[in-house]
């Protein structure tokens, strides 16, 4: 197929436009992403933030709650003189209000001499135990308070403790509370709009004991290698292989997830046992739909109006073309079949009309044409004038020699 030269050149114009739209479409996908990644990025430090400022006001909140217990004189005349059945008597309505009313589920009283449990209000039964933690056996050879977050046989915890006092300034031992996560967790998806999931290293529980911690709930021992879920906003699995491992205090960005038509941009961040060691991560799912429906939107209307000039230039591109060189062209092309026309017809002054060509490429060859055919006229005029002119007479021929 012969292409004319108005298609030669109105088809690239086209398709450069429609080019600049296509690339337009994928710098704002792009965009779209880096915009993503920042939103998940910002989300990340503001769950950071979130989840110390939650921690320390929680710490705050046990250490009042202990407070107001060291000062009840018949709780501590209890637990000075040992007396389980009396003691159990004056905290367990303490302890059902600290459980139901402020979600702290973790209460009991430590034996100083000892350092065993002497009592759980919720548990009675369960006394006797050797305390092992760290955090709270650190506090107790410097009769100091205690604040730590401790991994137990079946979920990762806040742990506060304050020692007990007796009348006579004896150290009689230490009461401690523990806060509820998913409490802890509900309060952050309140205060930023995110879903979170909290997550341990299998190595650091008992398989057993968080089964029986799980009861008829869901286990979930089996859904990763090597962690495993305890606490979450939400029943989707937010936490995949990709967010284990992570050490870096800034955390990581994950890849997107869709659900339902809706796009979420994740993050974790370390979680970090009371001596610094990492012990599990927390996965927060920040919700860009908006943005990514905007960024669609935004790149579907730059797409349609790059698509709409390149339609245009095609239109308007033809007429200029066509006025400003192929009309011009075809002007020339009759003064030039004209031309040769009456040049041939013996009319050698074509060439001696006055022109003034346009300072242009056209008006260039317009004006070499009209050069040429008056040098041309001016040559065949020359010649037929020669013609024109007598022949002069041959000379005498010269006279034969004997």
């Amino acid at each position: 197929m012969v292409l004319s030269i108005r298609a030669k050149l109105v088809i690239p114009v086209v398709a450069t436009v429609a080019v600049a739209a296509v690339g337009s479409g994928l710098l704002i996908r792009q965009a779209y992403g880096r915009t993503a990644h920042a939103a998940a990025a910002g989300a990340l430090r503001s769950a950071a933030g979130a989840y110390d400022d939650l921690e320390r006001g929680e710490v705050g909140r046990l250490m009042a709650i202990l407070d107001v217990l060291a000062a009840n004189g018949a709780v501590r005349d209890a637990f000075a003189a040992r007396d389980r059945e009396r003691l159990q008597a004056l905290v367990q309505p303490i302890g059902t209000v600290l459980r139901t009313d402020h979600g702290i589920g973790h209460f009991v009283f430590i034996d100083a001499e000892t350092r065993r449990v002497f009592l759980r209000p919720d548990q009675p039964s369960r006394r006797d135990e050797v305390v092992t933690r760290p955090a709270l056996l650190k506090a107790m050879g410097r009769k100091e308070n205690s604040v730590g977050k401790e991994i137990e046989k079946g979920a990762f915890a806040l742990r506060v403790a304050r020692p007990f006092f007796g009348n006579d300034a004896r150290l009689l031992g230490y009461v401690e509370l523990g806060a509820d996560f998913d409490r802890f967790l509900g309060s952050m998806k309140k205060q930023t709009g995110n879903d979170y999931a909290l997550f341990v290293q299998k190595g650091l529980l008992d398989e057993a004991e968080w089964a029986r911690t799980r009861g008829s709930a869901r286990n979930g021992w089996a859904d990763l290698k090597d962690a495993v879920v305890t606490n979450g906003t939400s029943p989707d699995p937010m936490v995949d292989e990709s967010a284990l491992g992570v050490t870096d205090p800034t955390g990581k960005i994950l890849d997107d997830v869709e659900k339902d038509g809706a796009t979420f941009a994740r993050g974790v961040f370390p979680l970090k046992d009371s001596s610094g060691a990492v012990v599990g991560g927390l996965v927060l799912r920040h919700d860009v739909t908006a943005l990514r429906d905007e960024m669609r939107m935004g790149a579907l209307r730059a797409l349609g109006l790059l698509l709409l000039l390149a339609v245009l230039s095609g239109i308007l591109v033809s007429p200029i073309l066509d006025r400003l060189v192929f009309g011009r062209l075809r002007a020339m092309m009759e003064t030039m079949q004209d031309m040769s026309v009456r040049l041939a017809g013996g009319d050698y002054s074509v060439g001696n009309v006055e022109r003034k060509p346009a300072n242009d490429e056209i008006g260039g060859f317009e004006a070499f044409f009209g050069d040429f055919l008056r040098l041309v006229g001016n040559t065949l005029s020359s010649l037929a004038e020669r013609r024109k002119q007598p022949r002069p007479a041959p000379p005498p021929a010269a006279p034969l020699v004997k």
